[in-house]
């Protein structure tokens, strides 16, 4: 239930309900209440998950909500909703596809991610009447929009938004003039929508002037220097360091949808510039991210179940290949895809081993396969390195892992001696650290990882109830020696049902006794699927590389993804 204005209870008692109209549909529409969370901060925005498709608009006012009390029915005892406490509220400045950004117009406090907000609820609102129409329009948008706070004369300096009856024109404007909504008015004071094309967009041509809770918020933003117009440099703590917050840039690429398995970034076509390739279910993205902007280069539809993407120069022609673990059915089908002949190709398939490519001491950058078995122990046998041979791939020499460690989630590692370790994550999804011996020397208390690239392993697995095999997140061991992991947060309880709604990605370091924090980036409201260290932007530094999912897939309702990014320095 949402709070009227004393005002609008005396109108609906003393006015009888013939005497109005309803709302035409598309001032409906303008005003309905969305409701959404709020993505990450970012530079002096904040990036929220409605776009043009939920309905909203730029200049629209977005209530941040706290959830009240519940309100229960006396007799039935069910919870029939609950009253939500406005804390601030925020104005959209953009509108991108999936998403959107707005700019904090007051706040009790900081927005943090995952706060909810809700479009014009409780926004206050005050009507001045021009015309003289005598009350009757005021009376008909006080009873048709109830979700604004209605304020009578002596309050109207506190309205974010003005109606205001102009001889036959409404006109909507925002408290500092901006033009929001313009709708015709009928001889007998009703409103009529204009044509589409005849709506005004909202300008803003100036800053709003800032209330005393907007000064103070902005006050705390200035002073963690977060302000710029640049979005690959627009700085926010995106990293926070042991000890202290460390400003880094961040950058939010478009809504590319579906299921994000795997993200790749190398100089695939040899123009000298870095590609971005995004694995998702069943197709790979191709994009170029360049001055802040994310530009798709290609899409190789596959007709597979994607569950894994790396890339290596495995052929040594300068050209990187993309290596995809992919499934037919219960039977791996793996391939390669390369840049040739000036297009993306699939330039080898039906390879029935699982590949992942790993850092491995003394080698670099290494292919590895491993064969699947339809039992219990998905991965099976001992992994090898793979090699080319002619336009085939080949079975190398072995690689000796310690019992237990398949060829996804681990990194090898060296201490200040070193001492060769391993690191990897369990099926249970802890970080452990072993000796080259296979000792057990650590085990994380949290989870680590978290992965939605599930599958099974046969058709008699299913039947017998045999949990589904899940790709393990990858971890990886940056040039100063720290590890990389994914950390996603959400519903693990069940082999045959995962799903994460946060994440973040945390640095860790071995003291000779246990993994040590360094930093982590701040947390995202969505299921962070895969990530790479590379230059994705090609501004010659390299950045954290992230493919996250923000919306998962409803029942009508596609998911969002996006590529997101983190400056290192």
């Amino acid at each position: 239930m949402k709070l009227r204005a004393k005002l609008v209870f005396f109108f609906l008692l003393c006015c009888p309900l013939g005497a109005y109209a309803e709302l035409p549909a598309r001032v409906d529409a303008d005003f309905k209440v969305i409701n959404g969370v709020i993505v990450m901060p970012l530079g002096d925005e904040y990036v929220v998950d409605l776009d043009a498709s939920d309905g909203l608009g730029v200049g629209d006012i977005l209530t941040l909500v706290t959830p009240g009390k519940k309100i229960i029915h006396p007799d039935t005892h069910e919870v029939m909703g609950s009253v939500n406490i406005p804390t601030g509220y925020l104005q959209v400045t953009r509108i991108l596809s999936g998403y959107s950004y707005a700019k904090l117009l007051s706040s009790v406090s900081e927005p943090k991610a995952g706060a909810q907000v809700s479009r014009f609820e409780q926004v206050p609102a005050r009507f001045n009447d021009n015309a003289g129409d005598q009350g009757v329009l005021a009376r008909q948008l006080q009873m048709d929009l109830p979700q604004f706070q209605w304020l009578s004369p002596d309050a109207a300096e506190q309205a974010l938004l003005v109606f205001t009856l102009e001889a036959d024109t409404l006109v909507v404007k925002t408290a500092v003039g901006n033009l929001l909504h313009k709708y015709a008015v009928t001889s007998d004071q009703q409103l009529e929508p204009p044509p589409a094309a005849a709506q005004p967009a909202f300008v803003s041509s100036s800053e709003p002037k800032p209330k005393p809770l907007q000064r103070l918020a902005n006050s705390v933003m200035s002073a963690l220097n977060l302000d710029s117009n640049d979005p690959f440099n627009a700085s926010n703590v995106g990293i926070l360091s042991a000890g202290n917050a460390a400003q880094r840039g961040v950058w939010m690429g478009p809504n590319i949808g579906g299921n994000p398995v795997g993200i790749a970034v190398a100089d695939l076509d040899g123009d000298g510039l870095q590609e971005t390739a995004i694995a998702q279910d069943h197709k790979l993205l191709i994009a170029q991210i360049s001055q802040g902007q994310y530009s798709e280069k290609a899409e190789v539809p596959i007709k597979l179940q994607i569950l894994s993407l790396d890339v290596i120069d495995l052929d040594n022609n300068g050209r990187p290949e993309l290596y995809l673990t992919a499934l037919d059915g219960f039977q791996l089908s793996s391939l390669v895809v390369q840049f040739r002949d000036g297009e993306y190709q699939i330039t080898n398939a039906n390879i029935n081993w699982f590949l992942r490519v790993v850092e491995l001491p003394g080698e670099g950058a290494v292919l590895i396969g491993q064969q699947m078995d339809s039992g219990e122990e998905t991965f099976f046998g001992t992994p090898f390195r793979v090699q080319p041979e002619g336009d085939k791939l080949v079975r190398g020499t072995a690689i000796d892992l310690p019992r237990k460690i398949n060829i996804y989630s681990f990194v090898p590692f060296t201490d200040q001696e070193n001492r060769a370790y391993y690191a990897y994550l369990t099926k249970d999804d802890y970080l452990k650290v072993v000796a080259a011996d296979g000792t057990e020397m650590w085990e994380s208390t949290e989870y680590f990882g978290g992965t939605e690239s599930c599958f099974e392993s046969s058709e008699s697995a299913q039947l017998q109830f045999i949990g589904p095999t899940c790709i393990g997140s990858r971890l990886i061991k940056t040039p100063n020696n720290e590890i990389l992991a994914a950390q996603n947060v959400g519903v693990r309880i069940f082999d045959r049902y995962r799903k994460f709604t946060e994440s973040r990605l945390v640095s860790l370091s071995w003291n000779g006794f246990q993994m040590v924090e360094n930093w982590r980036t701040a947390g995202l409201k969505g299921y962070l699927g895969d990530y790479a260290l590379a230059d994705a932007d090609n501004d010659g530094k390299q950045q954290l590389v992230m493919a996250v999912k923000f919306k998962h897939k409803g029942l009508v309702d596609p998911a969002r993804s996006a590529v997101v990014t983190y400056n290192l320095d």
